[in-house]
């Protein structure tokens, strides 16, 4: 059998050889990207809230409203304006009662005028409603009514925020709704962060309804109902057991055996000390950031867990080091729970504690990041077990997922799972990375899987990206929301508006063309190198040119446009240059003058770093890939 499967192993590597270099057909691209298909919203019986320019109607505040419910009733306001040229007199809810009212958030209206459902609203969801003739967005004070007029903008009036620098409004003189309308939303992940530097701008933040700020980025003030913090965020042991202890307690750190000694890369959990000192300056973290409402306790980012012999003990006892992470987390936990009641306590499972424990679970007030970083992201995480290092035999086997099986584990006996999943390549910015087909099947199989959080990192480091990084944070925002947002649809309405309408159809063919290349024929790490994403054909790399020349030479996009254009085409450049193909072929003796004017182009389109570690500076040698620039 083993004799067979090598041989089967064999003869896929050779097939996909050949199909990627154009000896054999691999059929037309078709990507299904995932979600209900979108429904048009369809009004049954017409209201008018203005009709040509004008309305008697009011918007209805109350006196003792929240910070971001009066941020709710202004942005309400604003927009009815910049849409129709009217603007509603915001009153408070100790005015006279008119008929014509637009209530946000709780008023005095609401028990006697109208009574809504708010069971299960929480902090966050909301209720779009109109009873007679009066309309009501009213949910949790915290963010749920901010929330509700958002999506009333967008989704029944058509408004869009798809990035800080992009917004597109209509122009109407009408303003016309459902006078059935009765939407109520609430959010399945609690926790929902999109870590992009495309949406690291807290008014962006809000509309797309995201709640974090990652590292303290762009932090949602009182205006937008604060957000999810952490006091620290991840990799928190170097801080709250700092190295600087090792020369006088090299007790409190990591032994290896394969050193034969102890090391500062992690710390030895099963000290006392090492959890009386964690206790200690967790508290005072915690105390310093009154506002906090998660402390991280995470280990450093290395593999080098302790292995000494109480370490190894409890490992054993537990199944693994993630049992002695776990049981080390849950002391914390419980020794600051009194003083924190509303505190949460993060770890991670994330390399070698990855898999859930035996015989332990995480205290309710526990909170387990559950990181994907090694897994493959061109195939959904429920069903792919490639992960990075494999050899080329390996890669065409057929595996399991072992994030299937982790996630499962942890979801068993965890009170609060999160996910820190990953959306870039961190090592070549710049490469194609086509996971857009993947997104929403991975976001789905979190939701059903009890994940009540998610913390999507991307190029979060600075500047411009250079492949289609507001793109996919715009989609990742829609999925936060709704996992089973229709992918395909919000990714055509951004790309008409960022595109332009005729660009994004050439576009959108390229990101189904290198799409389909990935899934069928590769896998996708976040790590990968320029000649282990995919390859093209001469044919497919010139269609892939064709596409992009048509896209610059479409007769209606705008300048912005055409820069938006230009900049997310250095992706595909980057990779040429990378692998030698088209202009930069070893062939062509312009060659280096090619890599020169990529070179200066990322720069002037703004683009910082080329890999998540390195700014871009200096002059390199053009002689080498741009891989080979960092």
């Amino acid at each position: 059998m083993q004799i067979k499967a090598w041989f089967l192993a064999v003869f896929a590597v050779l097939q996909n050889f050949f199909i990627m270099v154009g000896v054999l057909p691999m059929g037309t691209p078709h990507v299904e990207y995932g979600g209900t298909p979108y429904e048009a919203q369809v009004i049954a019986e017409p209201m008018a809230i203005v009709e040509n320019g004008g309305s008697d109607y009011k918007i209805v505040v109350s006196e003792s409203a929240s910070a971001s419910e009066v941020t709710a009733a202004n942005e309400l306001q604003t927009y009815i304006a910049q849409i129709s040229g009217c603007t509603l007199p915001i009153v408070p809810d100790t005015a006279p009662v008119t008929e014509h009212e637009i209530c946000v958030g709780l008023t005095s209206r609401e028990g006697e005028y109208y009574t809504l459902d708010r069971g299960g609203l929480g902090d966050e969801g909301f209720v779009l409603k109109v009873f007679d003739e009066r309309l009501v967005i009213a949910g949790g004070a915290l963010r749920g009514t901010l929330y509700g007029v958002y999506t009333f903008l967008e989704e029944r009036l058509g408004c869009r925020w798809f990035t800080p620098e992009l917004s597109v409004i209509p122009e109407n003189s009408d303003i016309i709704i459902d006078k059935q309308l009765d939407d109520k939303q609430v959010p399945i992940f609690e926790y929902r962060d999109d870590f992009w530097t495309a949406v690291q701008d807290a008014p962006f933040k809000a509309k797309q309804k995201l709640n974090s700020s990652a590292m303290n980025i762009a932090p949602l003030g009182e205006e937008y109902g604060g957000g999810v913090s952490y006091a620290d965020f991840a990799h928190s042991m170097e801080r709250l057991v700092p190295d600087s202890l090792f020369d006088t307690h090299p007790e409190y750190f990591s032994y290896r055996e394969s050193e034969g000694k102890r090391t500062t890369r992690q710390r030895c959990l099963t000290n006392p000390d090492v959890l009386a000192l964690t206790i200690e300056t967790a508290r005072n973290t915690l105390n310093a950031n009154p506002s906090a409402k998660i402390m991280s306790i995470t280990q450093n980012d290395n593999q080098d867990y302790c292995q000494c012999e109480n370490c190894k003990a409890m490992d054993e006892q537990y199944g693994g080091p993630s049992g002695t992470n776990i049981w080390f987390v849950n002391a914390v936990a419980e020794a600051l729970e009194e003083e924190f009641p509303n505190v949460q306590f993060d770890t991670f499972a994330y390399q070698y504690t990855r898999s859930a424990p035996t015989g332990i679970a995480p205290r309710d007030n526990v909170i387990v990041r559950l990181c994907s970083i090694e897994c493959c992201f061109a195939h959904p995480l429920s069903e792919c077990g490639h992960e990075r290092h494999e050899d080329l035999l390996e890669t065409v086997a057929d595996k399991p997922s072992t994030f299937a099986a982790d996630i499962e584990g942890w979801s068993a006996i965890s009170n609060t799972l999160y996910v820190w999943d990953y959306t870039t390549n961190f090592r070549e910015y710049m490469l194609p990375f086509p996971n857009l087909h993947v997104l929403s099947a991975n976001m789905q199989y979190f939701a059903e899987n009890n994940v009540k959080g998610v913390f999507e990192q991307g190029n979060h480091t600075g500047g411009k990206s250079g492949e289609f990084g507001e793109l996919r944070a715009y989609i990742i925002a829609k999925l936060l929301w709704d996992p089973y947002a229709d992918v395909e649809y919000h990714m055509t309405d951004f790309m008409k508006a960022y595109y332009g309408e005729e660009a994004a159809g050439y576009i959108k063919d390229y990101i189904d063309l290198i799409t389909y290349k990935v899934k069928e024929l590769s896998h996708l790490f976040i790590f990968n190198r320029s000649n282990e994403v995919f390859t093209l054909s001469r044919k497919e790399a010139q269609k892939a040119d064709a596409l992009w020349k048509a896209a610059l030479e479409s007769s209606d996009i705008t300048e912005q446009q055409r820069l938006n254009i230009e900049r997310s085409e250095l992706s595909y450049r980057y990779f040429k240059g990378c692998v030698f193909l088209s202009e930069f072929s070893l062939l062509n003796p312009n060659r280096v003058k090619e890599n020169e004017k990529l070179y200066n182009d990322i720069k002037d389109h703004g683009i910082a770093r080329l890999t998540e570690w390195t700014d871009l500076s200096g002059s390199p040698s053009f002689l080498l890939r741009p891989s080979d620039w960092s």
